[in-house]
């Protein structure tokens, strides 16, 4: 039986479930192979119950020598005739190459600004012959077990949402937050179209400040228990609203409609794909880098050269009213 490795180690819940559209390509084109996934903890939990995938390896840290010496311990036991890396750091493009028949260590290269980064790997792949070029726009997909799905609907049933919309306010990074006072607005516009905002968030701020404006806040959930939440909100016509962020990218690749919501970070290149509408804020912004994000002055201080109290001009620019008929319209 033939061995196929994909090392996903970027680090983030995100980076993940961009990465899993891979995981579909790669076990859909070699077909009785056992594909292993070599990820960080404590994301790798999104692929336990995952029938396309034989066996995780959760990195258990981000130290660049952890990494490189979990990956050494599977690929030399493994040997695979097939590994795929998504990372190029700590030396994993000559450990591939060294230990695999074929090995694919490069899907950034020569990115275009406006294609989003699944796909781009994806069409990567197919160029490289290692996956069949009809699965080259494989959209992310989550395996969500029965149980959760219902677990999930009932914590719906509790919160008193038939029509919920998942409101998930925080973005990790504060770059990438959309106002306070927007979310607030936007959840009192919901609830007069008669729509429940279901909260997301373990942010006390975030949570205190939307339930005075009428959301509901759905309690504290491992990530597995968001993505049976989100599954379960799906099937009640629910959408999901968030920034570039991990939970929501997990929600759409449990099947929820999304509403992104994007700043610093290019729609086009890392929107959401599906059922969804991605809001470009300030779309002319002369600070965005859509192939070199983590290279803008903005990005890891959320100092906005565009505005007199610094804060993220591109976000602010996301208008209550786009998002709230984006929710409706799907």
């Amino acid at each position: 039986m033939k061995d196929v490795v994909l090392v996903d180690t970027m680090g983030g819940l995100g980076d993940l479930v961009l990465a899993l559209p891979l995981v579909e390509a790669l076990s859909r084109s070699h077909p009785g192979a056992r594909l292993t996934v070599v990820t960080t903890a404590p994301w790798h939990v999104l692929l336990q119950r995952d029938p396309r995938v034989q066996r995780v390896v959760p990195v258990l840290g981000r130290d660049g020598a952890v990494i490189a010496a979990t990956a050494t311990a599977v690929l030399e036991a493994v040997r695979p005739e097939l590994a795929v890396t998504t990372n190029r750091q700590h030396g994993l493009p000559g450990l591939l190459e060294r230990t695999a028949a074929t090995a694919v260590t490069d899907l950034w290269r020569r990115p275009p600004a406006d294609e989003p980064v699944d796909l781009r790997m994806l069409r990567l792949l197919a160029e490289d012959g290692v996956i069949d070029a009809a699965l080259a726009a494989v959209p992310p997909r989550l395996a969500v077990g029965d149980d959760e799905r219902a677990a999930g609907a009932a914590l719906l049933d509790d919160l008193g949402a038939e029509r919920p919309v998942l409101l998930f306010p925080d973005s990790g990074m504060p770059v990438k937050h959309w106002p306070l006072p927007s979310w607030a607005d936007a959840v009192q516009r919901l609830r007069r179209r008669g729509r429940v905002p279901v909260v997301v968030s373990q942010v006390e701020q975030q949570r205190t400040a939307l339930a005075a404006a009428g959301a509901v806040i759905a309690p504290p959930l491992p990530i597995r228990a968001v993505a049976g939440l989100a599954a379960a909100a799906a099937d009640r016509g629910g959408v999901g609203v968030g920034g570039d962020t991990g939970p929501v990218r997990l929600a759409a690749a449990a099947g929820t409609p999304v509403v992104g919501l994007f700043g610093a970070t290019a729609a086009g290149r890392y929107g959401y794909r599906g059922r969804v509408r991605n809001l470009q804020g300030l779309p002319g912004c002369t600070v965005r880098r859509p192939t070199a994000i983590t290279e803008q002055e903005c990005w890891w201080t959320a100092r906005c050269p565009l505005t007199a109290d610094h804060a993220p001009a591109c976000m602010a620019d996301v208008a209550v009213d786009d998002v709230v008929a984006a929710v409706l319209a799907l």
